[in-house]
């Protein structure tokens, strides 16, 4: 586990066999295997300490140069689903693991110390739909206006937009190339439309109530990007004098160079452009965990002198983004748990202890962007099976946070399989249409934004005797809900430690506000009696 040392964090590796190299690779050197050699101290004793910026940090061991693995005395896995050690170095060196003894009675040090920056209202009642346009619909920016009217009937109320720019032809994969291979940060891919066209769509989103985020490419840009030859001093070079990306694995990229000054401005002034210029929302920040923070903090102040409402969604679980920089910042953990629920491995007890370790631990008022689907990760029905996407969506769309869908995740898409699907030619299969999750998502969503103590409410956890069916309450200061969402292919009869409960529902209009896969949605009434059907999500308004 990695502790302060006297130069910086200390990293310590007991290896199980006699091994001939172990390093360390994360997002403070760029996931580069390479760079940091632990240096042997004993038999199986290996040890590094380097110096390691303020801030959230991913890493792992890689043992003979290929074996990569968690830290085995660091219990904090990270919550992107990719299993990686976590950490975060405070601004005075020290080394916060999370644990799941950190909660409201023993809150961490970023809790204790920080509260988020203000974020405006309308992103927190956000319900985010990320798309690719060739990968969308045809047609388009065009083509997407025309499906404004499809987001509407789905209810989400921002769009996020993957790069659109022109992509670079060297070493490029596939036929169109990775879509965040950016040539110029100013250019649009003429395939999707005009710069008008674009304006157009925009247009007509804020006309319809919806917000336009434009995901922005941090660090890279593609190998062959326009400033390679006018500004080479602006990218990172290898021992060979040539431009190169540090991230392994990604020789199509070349990587920005952030001490230089000239460089910083020139992005923060790209960024303005598509800001001022196209009305857009406010960006998402790929890959920002390997971003230098105090510039994502200048990024802030540059858009800032615009006068207009923006959010910055970061693509990190950096706690600090929430202080300085950034509205958003992901969190993956609600697939994670509910796999473990339903497999058995975390009870009802666990879940409560983890999602509370998170609250926690970051400042105070941080929005997290919640996802059960982002581009690096497989469709969440193939990861749970089919059987549990509709209470996993009952749980994003319910708790605490700001939701996310990935692009076809309401009506069960089955062929994107991750953002490499884009390299090539490449369409949602729109057929079968699952219209029934679709309805699903759609009077959630709707419940959701249209209802503040899911938005801007508490959220109580009331615990039940049943380890695979997690409760709670939202609750604002008008409104109060009580959720219920079955994880169990078994019927479920469930008891609460709150005994008043249902005397607070059955004394009130017993409403049921939502029954999936029993009584249709709507306003009907009846007294609760606790049973569950499989996989079944349960919503009553306590009044």
């Amino acid at each position: 586990m990695p502790v302060k040392g006297a130069q910086g964090v200390k990293f310590v590796y007991i290896a199980q066999d006699h091994v001939q190299s172990v390093a360390v690779a994360g997002t403070f050197n760029s996931w580069n295997h390479q760079a940091d050699y632990m240096q042997q101290t004993g038999e199986r004793r290996w040890e590094l300490e380097r110096s390691i910026a303020k801030g959230r940090h991913l890493y792992k061991f890689v043992v003979n140069g290929e074996e990569w693995i968690v830290d085995p005395q660091n219990p904090n896995i990270s919550e992107d689903g990719q299993n990686n050690s976590a950490m975060t170095v405070t601004e005075n060196g020290e080394v916060l693991i999370r644990t799941t003894d950190i909660s409201a009675r023993n809150p961490g040090f970023m809790y204790k110390n920080y509260s988020a920056l203000e974020s405006p209202e309308w992103i927190r009642k956000a319900v985010i739909y990320e798309l690719h346009l060739r990968a969308f619909n045809e047609n388009g920016f065009t083509g997407l206006a025309e499906k404004i009217g499809y987001f509407k009937q789905l209810g989400v109320n921002v769009l996020w937009i993957m790069p659109f720019g022109l992509v670079g032809e060297q070493k490029r994969i596939g036929k169109h190339g990775d879509p965040y291979a950016i040539r110029d940060y100013y250019s649009i891919d003429p395939s999707f439309g005009t710069a008008e066209e674009l304006k157009a769509m925009i247009n007509e989103a804020h006309a319809n109530g919806i917000r336009v985020i434009m995901d922005w490419v941090m660090n890279r840009g593609s190998v062959d990007h326009i400033l390679t030859e006018t500004h080479p001093e602006y990218f990172t070079r290898n021992e060979n004098d040539e431009v190169y990306y540090e991230v392994p694995n990604r020789d199509y990229f070349a990587g920005l160079n952030f001490d230089h000054p000239d460089l910083r401005r020139y992005i923060k002034k790209a960024m303005s452009y598509w800001f001022a210029e196209f009305q857009f929302d406010g960006f998402r920040l790929d890959d920002s965990d390997i971003t230098p923070s105090a510039f994502l903090t200048e990024i802030r102040n540059e858009l800032g002198q615009n006068g207009r409402e923006f959010v910055l969604i970061s693509q990190s679980y950096d706690e600090y983004h929430h202080v300085d920089s950034c509205d958003l910042t992901y969190d993956g953990s609600l697939r994670l748990m509910i796999k473990a629920v339903a497999e058995g491995a975390l009870s009802q007890k666990d879940v409560i202890k983890i999602y509370h370790s998170y609250t926690y631990s970051f400042p105070r008022g941080s929005l997290r962007m919640r996802w059960l689907e982002e581009k690096e990760l497989s469709r969440v029905a193939e990861y749970l099976g089919p059987k549990l996407a509709k209470p996993a969506a009952t749980l994003l769309l319910t708790v605490e946070g700001v939701p996310f869908l990935m692009m076809g995740q309401e009506f069960n898409e089955r062929t994107f399989n991750t953002w490499k699907s884009l390299f090539d030619d490449y369409q949602l299969d729109w057929t079968p249409f699952d219209q029934e999750l679709f309805e699903h998502y759609r009077f959630l969503i709707r419940l959701r934004t249209e209802h503040a103590a899911f938005w801007n409410g508490e959220l109580i956890f009331i615990k039940n005797n049943q380890d695979k069916v997690l409760s709670y309450i939202r609750k604002s200061k008008d409104e109060e809900f009580l959720v219920m969402v079955s994880f169990s292919e078994d019927p479920l009869v469930l008891e609460f430690e709150e005994k008043n409960i249902a005397d607070r529902i059955t004394g009130a209009a017993k409403q049921v506000v939502y029954r999936s896969g029993g009584a249709n949605p709507g306003n009907e009434h009846h007294a609760p009696d606790w049973r569950m059907e499989p996989y079944e999500s349960l919503i009553y308004r306590i009044q």
